[in-house]
């Protein structure tokens, strides 16, 4: 019985982890689609949390490890849809529920990870029940496309029952020690970061969402103010575990971060200015997720060969997005093997010896969290000037992304806006295979 109970509990948090970051993006968006900011609001603190959570959790003053962080997260996340329950009724609550899953969302899947290699390390066992597995993602799926009413209250019942269960996963890792050596010290420097990063993903997706371009102008003048800043900290840092990281490693974690960026923020604003807003879920979402479940799958059968399938992959995925017909299937592709190249590039990290042990995921985390970011920053500051070059407004801008019934001025928008942005990704993959055949030639 007790087995039965942790393999349910084992099965739970591994949808959870898997989900957290997309499902409750999606009903809290869903959430604020009658645009009054008290509708927002919810789902940009989810957002910016999300986002920004790993600078907060390495900026303050506590040695924590990841089996604390897990737990922590999975408290979280219960509260999260607790509150989220209630707010159906009580509006306002909706604010903390959103603030709770974007911690848990921020924190779980890499706390997750950290203690998922601890388990394969010390032959503990992680069962998993794949009929389960399969019958909630069918619940949750069928909750997504319900009347808003039905969906909200459905989703925060069983993202709770979840949650309840997963606590139960705990169990056997309850001895996890970390000796000293394998932690590392709080950093100031992450915690001013936070509240930059936090302040500016904030006036950005608030401004989108609400029409608001004072909000964008905002956002644009602390952006350049911070970039300002980091490159002159720069020159006087020397000592962040991420300069233990060698420098090709960190530039495919960067590059990770912005193509998780494209693939789920950018492409849905695409498909949305493009096809119109209710075809968000058939060209979008669905093959997105559909990609992410299959990526195991494909995975496990490249094998060695990982990196340079995904890399492939994910190539050519970027050039069937800029084929018009062929976007449902280019988000497919890139959903399936970005997942397979993420799984990739966690299990590198494992073996970072140079990083402290308990700590080289969220390293990873915090890298393509900034790469993350930044792209994203760079692409709405283009995606404005495309429309202000054309002598029309930031607000025209935001509707355009967000509209029922696509436009030929959307549609020509976004055709230039997805060739821009899919042509800086497709040089920063070229760039890294050309320098990785200059480093093989001079070998």
């Amino acid at each position: 019985m007790k087995r039965n109970i942790q393999s349910i509990g084992n099965t739970m948090l591994s949808i959870i982890s898997s989900t957290v970051v997309v499902l409750p993006f999606m009903i809290f968006l869903k959430w604020g689609s009658s645009h009054t900011v008290v509708a927002v609001l919810p789902f940009v603190i989810f957002y910016t949390f999300r986002t920004t959570g790993i600078f907060f959790i390495r900026g303050i003053r506590t040695k924590i490890n990841s089996y604390v962080l897990l737990k922590i997260a999975i408290y979280c996340g219960l509260l999260g849809s607790l509150f989220g329950l209630v707010g159906v009724s009580f509006l306002e609550l909706e604010l903390v529920s959103g603030s709770f899953l974007g911690l848990s969302a921020a924190w779980l899947p890499m706390a997750n990870n950290t203690i998922n290699y601890y388990k394969f390390e010390n032959h503990l066992t992680d069962s998993k029940n794949m009929g389960i597995t399969v019958l909630f993602l069918t619940f949750l799926g069928i909750v997504l496309l319900l009347p808003n009413n039905y969906s909200f209250v459905l989703f925060f019942v069983i993202y709770g029952l979840m949650y309840s269960l997963a606590l139960s996963s705990l169990i056997n890792i309850k001895n996890y020690a970390v000796q000293v050596h394998d932690l590392e010290d709080y950093s100031y420097r992450y915690l001013i970061l936070f509240l930059f990063l936090f302040a500016l993903v904030f006036l950005l997706r608030s401004s989108r969402l609400l029409l608001s371009t004072l909000q964008f102008d905002y956002f644009v003048y602390g952006t350049f103010l911070l970039v300002l800043c980091m490159l002159i900290l720069s020159m006087f840092s020397h000592h962040r575990p991420q300069r233990r990281v060698p420098s090709d490693l960190s530039y495919l974690t960067i590059l990770n971060g912005a193509l998780g960026n494209y693939l789920f923020l950018f492409s849905s604003l695409y498909a949305a200015g493009y096809y119109g807003h209710n075809q968000l879920f058939a060209r979008f979402y669905l093959p997105y997720v559909l990609g992410i479940a299959i990526a195991p799958i494909i995975g496990g059968l490249v094998g060695k060969e990982s990196k340079k399938i995904s890399l492939i992959g994910m190539t050519i995925g970027l050039i069937l997005v800029l084929i018009t017909p062929f976007f449902t299937s280019s988000v497919l592709i890139l959903s399936t093997f970005k997942s397979v190249f993420n799984s990739w590039l966690t299990e590198i990290y494992r073996h970072q010896d140079e990083l402290p042990k308990d700590k080289r995921i969220w390293v990873k985390y915090t890298i393509q969290s900034m790469g993350s970011i930044a792209h994203q920053f760079v692409l709405m500051i283009i995606g404005s000037l495309l429309v202000m070059g054309n002598q029309s407004s930031v607000k025209t801008f935001f509707v355009m992304t967000s509209q029922k019934i696509p436009t030929v001025e959307s549609r020509t928008l976004m055709t230039n806006w997805n060739g821009i942005a899919t042509g800086i990704l497709l040089i920063g993959l070229i760039v890294y295979g050309l320098g990785s055949a200059i480093k093989i030639n001079v070998k």
